[in-house]
């Protein structure tokens, strides 16, 4: 087994090396070996040739734009061509000059040894006189005609008509090889050529694609006339050089194939063709063969390999089979170990599945249970159809949860889809929870907290008592002084009496309510007169600290809220706000209502509160006063409170400014926080 397995192994790598070899020519045309033993590299004998001969000439036409050709305005001489040549000048390390000729004379240059190198199409009667170098792009020739055309649907029908060519054009020697009786009309460039269709002396002009496309643009003749579907060649281009530089050809050789690997050709091209047809040869047919290829040998070792393994993995199947038999059992001790009531249920709302805890709450046996509706445990599962969450979970596919109240306990109901395949049906878990001791905690907690801000107003309410307490006593004593006097004078005394008594009353109503312990009752609250209660609680600490307070409403403003929570809410604002101003400074309470929202804001001009302690203030038992003077969970309880009832606590603040906490309490449909 290990011997065929290696066997396979070593075939694998030689399938691998074949294919580098063969995408590697395909690519950069030389072999592996080539690519990987410093091919592009020039050998002392090339160096000194570039050295010896001194700069090199290219010589080419000087009107073939975007090919090459003299700019009429810069008189440079510029094109797609002259800008790879200078991309090897820089390659193999030497200076390349550029003379533009009329094509002719530039073929003619090149083959008496005058210039170095030219670009053109490789032919056999080329080369009996030059040197062709690997290919550095293709283009096609095409057939430009009239719209009003109709004869030449191809290039064999341009036998017996007359054709306009640049002199030394590739496209009359191919012509000439396979059409007869064409009287060619010689130019010195294709814009010349182009110029005599345009005056109807000749019935089609040929030459290469880019050049033609060119000057149909500079000329307007894009809408009279058109190329014909088929062109005439798609080959590549190359370098041609005399024919005795067969060192020469090997530096040239070297520098293509350094810019292949630079992908400079296709960088040049979208400089002057931007994302037209690509000038650079399409190797994917190339490319798809190779990986077929790779694939049929991959294909057959994979079947060899299958064949040996296929017990192997029989086995192996089988073994994996037992522990995810194992891993399913391990899941359904856990789920029926779970505390909670686990639920499923599928989209008829029928028990898929349930756990051993739910099952001992109802007193049945699992399989009891499996297929039965919902609608058999009326009051845990079961819900008002219109408002199930179950249905919104199995619409939606979303996580939601509710509380519900069900044989004097409180649970909390969490629903999650469990559809993770598109062929399965679908299913949703419920999640129930018994959070009846959860919620007496937090009640608790929040009653401690209370009571700790009872203790804080102590000092100030027994001042406040102390004071209508001394008054009552002095005017008893006037009455007593004054019992034989006349009514009048006995009458303004006891009207004092009994608004000192009423002001005591009022304390200690204030003071009772806050310590209730707080139900969820909602009830409609006077704003204005609500706040202003709840700052009297606080007057003689803010007097203390010469605080001064300012309350702004909008007019009469009612908000139906739970009238506990909010006072808690503020009180524990207020309280920050006098301990943010140890110096003085002034409290204002803002209510303002809108159609979206109703919105307290308690603003101080205390010292503010920096950046980094604002994401962690409404966090439990987190705070910033010295140790023993806070317990950090004064703006969590406040803040957990506005959450319950779909509140919530907004917050600002600027060091040395003031802070500003914002209570928004966003209005439901069908039911308005105020009016």
């Amino acid at each position: 087994m290990k011997k065929k397995v290696i066997h396979i192994v070593l075939l694998f790598f030689m399938v691998i090396l074949l294919l580098a070899e063969g995408y590697i020519r395909i690519e950069y045309d030389v072999g592996m070996y080539q690519y990987f033993t410093g091919y592009n590299r020039l050998t002392k004998q090339e160096a000194k040739w570039l050295k010896d001969h001194g700069s090199i000439i290219y010589g080419a036409d000087n009107n073939s734009p975007p090919l090459r050709y003299v700019d009429h305005e810069s008189k440079q001489y510029e094109g797609l061509a002259v800008d790879y040549l200078r991309a090897l000048s820089i390659e193999i390390g030497a200076e390349i000059e550029f003379e533009p000729h009329v094509w002719n004379d530039a073929l003619k240059e090149l083959e008496e040894g005058r210039t170095d190198i030219c670009d053109m199409y490789p032919s056999e009667k080329r080369g009996e006189k030059y040197l062709f170098s690997d290919p550095i792009y293709y283009q096609r020739g095409v057939v430009l005609v009239k719209n009003s055309e109709n004869s030449i649907k191809n290039h064999m029908e341009l036998s017996g008509g007359k054709v306009a060519a640049q002199e030394g054009d590739y496209a009359v020697d191919f012509l000439k090889q396979r059409v007869s009786q064409i009287d060619f009309e010689f130019t010195d460039d294709y814009l010349e050529a182009m110029n005599l269709l345009k005056d109807s002396k000749v019935d089609a002009v040929v030459g290469d694609e880019p050049v033609i496309s060119y000057f149909m643009q500079q000329l307007n003749m894009k809408d009279g006339y058109k190329m014909l579907d088929k062109p005439l060649y798609e080959k590549e281009c190359v370098l041609a050089l005399p024919k005795t530089e067969r060192t020469f050809l090997n530096i040239i050789n070297k520098g293509i194939y350094n810019l292949k690997k630079k992908d400079t050709m296709v960088k040049i091209q979208q400089k002057w063709f931007g994302i037209s047809r690509p000038i650079v040869k399409d190797k994917a047919p190339q490319r798809f063969m190779l990986i077929i290829a790779f694939f049929m040998a991959i294909i057959s070792m994979a079947s060899y390999l299958f064949t040996v393994w296929n017990k192997e993995l029989k086995n192996q199947v089988e073994k994996r089979t037992r522990e995810l038999d194992r891993s399913k059992k391990d899941l359904e001790i856990t789920f029926d170990g779970l505390p909670h009531f686990m639920v499923v249920l599928n989209d008829n709302c029928n028990i898929v599945s349930t756990n051993k805890s739910f099952c001992d709450f109802k007193k049945q046996y699992k399989y009891e249970m499996i297929g039965k509706s919902c609608m058999h445990f009326n009051g845990i599962i079961n819900m008002d159809c219109s408002n199930c969450i179950v249905k919104r979970t199995f619409s939606d596919g979303q996580h939601y949860s509710k509380e519900i109240t069900f044989e004097e306990k409180l649970y909390e109901i969490n629903t999650f889809h469990l559809d993770d395949d598109r062929n399965s049906k679908q299913r949703v878990l419920v999640m129930i929870r018994d959070i009846t001791k959860i919620r007496i905690s937090e009640q608790q907690l929040l009653q401690s907290n209370k009571m700790a801000a009872v203790g804080q107003l102590a000092a100030g309410v027994a001042h406040e008592i102390r004071n209508p307490l001394g008054v009552i006593r002095n005017y008893c004593y006037v009455l007593k002084n004054n019992i034989n006097q006349g009514l009048d004078d006995k009458a303004k005394p006891i009207v004092v009496i009994e608004k000192s008594v009423k002001k005591i009353a009022g304390i200690i109503d204030n003071l009772l309510n806050f310590s209730r312990i707080t139900d969820d009752d909602i009830a409609d609250i006077d704003l204005e007169t609500f706040i202003r209660n709840v700052l009297e609680l606080n007057s003689k600490l803010m007097d203390r600290h010469n605080i001064k307070t300012d309350v702004v409403c909008s007019g009469k403003m009612y908000l139906n809220f739970n009238e506990e929570a909010l006072k808690h809410v503020l009180i524990n604002l207020i309280s920050n706000a006098v301990d943010a101003m140890p110096d003085g400074g002034t409290l204002t309470l803002i209510c303002n209502d809108s159609l979206e929202s109703t919105e307290i804001s308690c603003v101080d001009t205390g010292n503010g509160i920096n950046e980094e302690d604002l994401k962690n203030i409404f966090n439990p038992f987190f705070t910033t006063k010295p140790p023993g003077e806070g317990t950090g969970l004064g703006l969590f309880i406040a803040y957990t409170e506005m959450e319950k009832f779909g509140g919530k606590i907004e917050v600002s603040s600027e060091i040395g400014k003031g802070s500003e906490f914002k209570i928004v309490l966003p209005k439901k449909e069908g039911k308005s926080h105020g009016k």
